[in-house]
């Protein structure tokens, strides 16, 4: 672990505004350098944050003796290459979701970081959570009984910009892609826990959805089997408000997770927590606070795992990551013939 470990940001949009904005309430992490599209927006960017420096470019942010790990947060179809040069670089890389493009990326990725001994993580922060640990241990005590079933959603509507990222294909656009990883992480990260593992693949996987007019999905569910009975359903969606809650279901009731993906923290951390439905009794509510953002907790996760080279459950692993990506290839196969809308 490293009392504090110094980081670069690879991208200058919502999330990296996210990441740099929890990073200025941690005491272990700090952001010291950003490179952007363009060398405009990373002063523009470094100037709002007061940051130390800005870099023209991904080189130039790559050879900062002063940056220990890179926060690549660049669209979808960027982060493969940008990941893989920050490893040859020897930094430590935690990579927006999702890590690349499809499995083969994500195999490239792993391989790259293990030859060159460099710590890699794909950057699903509410795995990292402790929501997500208080969940799996009252889970494990058998507080709904055995569980058989998750419904989980994240699916949001924004108006359709044929130029905008979520709509475009070359941007990876489409609702699998950015946020179709989460209830599939979630589901897998379940199933495991039903079989005794860190997480579990289908064995088979359904789905059925919508491809809008500028040839993304939209809206899609995809169902899934695992070997062990387990059952799950996930929904997501870039055009259809669907919403970004999940379902826990066991033979004794279940558990609502009303803000499992992106749990907020400080003084809004109370809000943080789920409800446990169990037959003849009253719901209770458990709450989760924290002194940090989710984005905070994540780079401090990074830094308590240094020098290993991949985190530990619930946080992803290497293996993890590719059985996830694996998923999401599988849930875009499904889609393929679905004809697109007018």
């Amino acid at each position: 672990m490293k009392d504090k470990l110094q980081w670069g940001v690879v991208g200058t949009g919502g999330i990296a505004t996210d990441f740099v904005q929890a990073l200025s309430l941690s005491q272990r992490c700090r952001v010291v350098n950003v490179s952007g599209s363009s060398p405009d927006k990373a002063r523009a960017f470094s100037e709002r944050w007061r940051l130390p420096k800005a870099s023209a470019t991904l080189d130039d942010l790559l050879t900062d003796p002063a940056v220990d790990a890179v926060y690549v947060a660049s669209p979808h179809p960027l982060h493969e290459a940008q990941a893989l040069a920050a490893i040859a670089a020897q930094k430590a890389v935690l990579c927006e979701k999702p890590m690349t493009l499809d499995a083969g990326g994500t195999e490239r990725l792993i391989a790259a970081a293990r030859e060159h001994r460099v710590f890699l993580m794909e950057a699903f922060m509410y795995r990292c959570h402790p929501l997500v640990r208080e969940l799996l241990a009252r889970l494990s005590d058998g507080v709904i009984g055995a569980v058989r079933h998750v419904r989980a959603d994240f699916a949001f509507r924004v108006p359709r910009d044929p130029r905008g990222r979520l709509f475009n294909p070359a941007l990876g656009g489409g609702g699998i892609l950015d946020v179709g990883g989460y209830p599939i992480s979630f589901a897998r990260l379940l199933a495991g826990l039903v079989e005794g593992a860190p997480f579990a693949e289908p064995v088979t996987l359904e789905a059925v959805g919508c491809v809008g007019p500028t040839g993304v999905d939209e809206l899609s569910t995809a169902v899934l089997r695992f070997a062990s009975g387990f059952s799950a359903q996930a929904t997501c969606g870039v055009f259809y408000d669907v919403g970004s809650s999940a379902v826990v279901f066991g033979e004794a009731g279940k558990i609502v997770l009303p803000n499992l993906w992106i749990p907020e923290g400080g003084r809004q951390s109370l809000h943080n927590g789920f409800v446990i439905h169990r037959d003849g009794r009253e719901p209770e509510e458990v709450r989760i606070r924290t002194a940090l953002p989710t984005y905070g907790i994540e780079a401090e996760l990074v830094a308590d795992t240094l020098p290993k080279l991949e985190a530990l459950h619930p946080a992803m692993s290497w293996a993890d990551s590719l059985g996830n990506m694996k998923a999401l290839d599988g849930w875009r196969a499904k889609l393929e013939k679905a004809p697109s809308l007018a």
